[in-house]
């Protein structure tokens, strides 16, 4: 007995432990949420992907009751590693991000739009639209105006990369015409210049970046879509300017890759000593793309495997049927045993109380066996018939007889003579006449009175002894 508490204080001490270890992981890991949160406000990154990481660990055992967090801690690491260029690694984090069971949807809206933007820089330019139609459907149900009209610029850039003007001046316009901040209203006009720009209508591309500019200033990106404007309009000086504008500004990959692009089109560099130099300096910034390309490639392999396999609320779905089957047979199992056990136990109960009224039938009728002969050896008794006289040799009979009117009266539905009639019935020592002559009828009333009698016992006339032998017993 000792032994067996102190393995059951054990197992509790150890469950005590886990429990606690597991709530002091859950805390910290939404104290590190938190810190993402108001970052992520003041826009700026969590950058700390080791304890990222610890958050979602300590998170996914619980995704199902803290379905917001985990998928907060996840869209925050994938998100970390998609800014710092291992795109393949944060693709599988914003994809449990996008499959959690929440209903936080601007943050689901951020997921998309971070999902499209690999896609985007992968060249996908079609799945990229459809993931930012998702961004932008998210950021509509969380009610976030300003960031489903950046949706929607975002569908337009994946559009004007297409080269298709019309599809973004569609998404364009109506954002035009709502009177946009000077941030969106750059945007869109940096959207139409990169749309042009794609559609090789190079005159109208500057004119779009140029009311980019004035919206909100120059930047990289809009200075890159000027170059390589007046690049290809052969306007070879501004270009130049405006490429060496873009290096000086910026370490962007691919926008730095753009300019040297350009700058080393025309030997007369303006500003650059060594068109060698730009050269190998543009070969390696290439070289560098062509790596993050591979590692785009593959996070954009792993999206289209997630879109092409089944839903996975369709893979819960049927792990819940087939846990709550498992558990439906276990139930099925346990009750049919415990209804074998009751029927056994039943079936015995029925057997001790079958022999417990035969050994009671056996007894009455041995007793009555005894009166009737007491009484048929009685003296005189033959001569004096009359129900006056029935107390006079019931006497002699067992006062089980006495027990049973009292049964029969409680009953309620028989009268005095047909009490009378089944107490006589019952010793079973009288012939029809005597009966007849006892309960003062004729032999034929005296039938019709027994048939009557035993109607109202549910009985027939040849089984009313029996019946009225099992009401003695407790059988009936």
């Amino acid at each position: 007995m000792k032994g067996k508490l102190h393995i059951f204080l054990c197992v509790a001490c150890v469950s005590l432990a886990v429990g606690l270890t597991a709530c002091t992981s859950v805390r910290d890991a939404r104290a590190t949420i938190a810190q993402a949160d108001s970052l992520l406000t003041a826009g700026e990154i969590y950058d700390d992907s080791a304890t990222l990481a610890k958050a979602v660990d300590a998170l996914r055992p619980w995704q199902v009751f803290a379905a917001t967090d985990y998928a907060k801690a996840c869209f925050y690491l994938g998100r970390l590693l998609r800014t710092e260029g291992y795109y393949s690694a944060a693709m599988p984090y914003l994809l449990d991000a996008r499959h959690a069971r929440t209903n936080h949807s601007e943050l689901i809206g951020r997921v998309y739009s971070n999902i499209a933007y690999m896609c985007r820089l992968e060249g996908n330019y079609p799945l990229a639209y459809d993931m930012y139609v998702c961004s932008a459907e998210a950021f509509l149900a969380a009610g976030d105006t300003t960031r489903y009209l950046i949706g929607q610029t975002n569908m337009a850039y994946a559009l004007a990369e297409q080269g298709d003007t019309a599809g973004v001046r569609a998404l364009l316009e109506p954002i035009e015409q709502s009177e946009p901040s000077a941030a969106l209203a750059a945007m869109c006009y940096e959207t139409y210049a990169e749309g042009y720009l794609r559609a090789e209508d190079y005159t109208q591309g500057l004119r779009y970046a140029n009311s980019a500019i004035e919206a909100q200033g120059e930047t990289p990106s809009v200075v890159t879509i000027k170059a390589q404007c007046f690049s290809l309009l052969e306007q070879y000086d501004s270009a130049t300017c405006y490429a060496q504008q873009v290096l000086k500004s910026t370490d962007h990959l691919f926008l730095r890759a753009n300019a040297l692009y350009i700058l080393t089109q025309e030997d007369s560099a303006a500003n650059l000593s060594d068109v060698r130099q730009a050269a190998a300096e543009r070969a390696m910034v290439l070289r560098q793309i062509a790596d993050n390309q591979g590692d785009l490639a593959r996070a954009v392999e792993i999206l289209q495997q997630d879109l092409n396999s089944r839903p996975r609320r369709w893979g819960a779905l049927v792990i819940g049927v087939m846990c709550l089957t498992v558990a439906l047979l276990a139930w099925w199992r346990v009750m049919r045993r415990q209804h074998r056990e009751y029927m056994i136990a039943r079936e015995e109960q029925n057997a001790q109380l079958q022999q417990q009224y035969a050994e009671r039938r056996q007894k009455i009728e041995q007793e009555v066996t005894q009166n009737i002969d007491a009484l048929l050896h009685a003296d005189d008794w033959r001569k004096t018939l009359y129900w006056n006289d029935y107390e006079q040799f019931c006497g002699v009979v067992n006062k089980q007889f006495f027990l049973l009117a009292d049964k029969l009266k409680a009953k309620g539905t028989l009268n005095e003579k047909e009490l009378r009639l089944c107490v006589l019935v019952l010793m079973d020592c009288f012939d029809s006449k005597q009966l007849a002559t006892l309960l003062h009828y004729g032999e034929s009333g005296v039938r019709n009175y027994k048939q009557h009698t035993a109607n109202k016992l549910g009985t027939n006339s040849r089984e009313l002894r029996e019946q009225l032998i099992k009401m003695m017993t407790g059988e009936a």
